[in-house]
């Protein structure tokens, strides 16, 4: 008896979500202190914004969620604190707000967009208003 050999489609155990980059997004950090490169996330859809960071790990160092259309956060239901950065509409930073602890919330008057990065990133880069994020 002759068995035909098949060719099975090999099917990938992880889906396609999890095995996407968890920050696609390359953008520098432009401040007094230098350029710092970071690994970004952009939120622009309603639900992603909501989302955010909730119930997600800590960011490395050199990861931030850019949440666009956004001048407020609120920090219920996440692990950790994080520094956020309130951007206007050309990605100059506006207000920078180090250690915000879980289940708070915080608004940036005037502000676009904004980034949060790991707890001690306004502090590591040296961020102040006036800096600027390139994407």
């Amino acid at each position: 008896m002759l068995s035909k050999k098949v060719k099975s489609k090999q099917i990938s155990p992880m889906p396609i979500a999890q095995s996407l980059p968890r920050f696609p997004h390359v953008a520098a950090l432009h401040t007094a202190t230098g350029v710092h490169p970071l690994a970004l996330r952009i939120a622009n859809r309603f639900t992603s914004r909501l989302r955010g960071l909730m119930l997600a790990p800590p960011l490395a160092c050199n990861e931030g969620l850019l949440l666009a259309r956004c001048s407020s956060v609120h920090s219920a239901f996440m692990r950790q604190a994080i520094d956020v950065i309130y951007l206007d509409r050309d990605d100059k930073v506006l207000r920078c707000v180090p250690m915000l602890k879980p289940w708070r919330a915080s608004m940036g008057w005037g502000a676009a967009q904004v980034l949060e990065i790991a707890v001690g990133g306004i502090a590591r880069f040296g961020i102040m208003p006036g800096d600027r994020l390139q994407r």
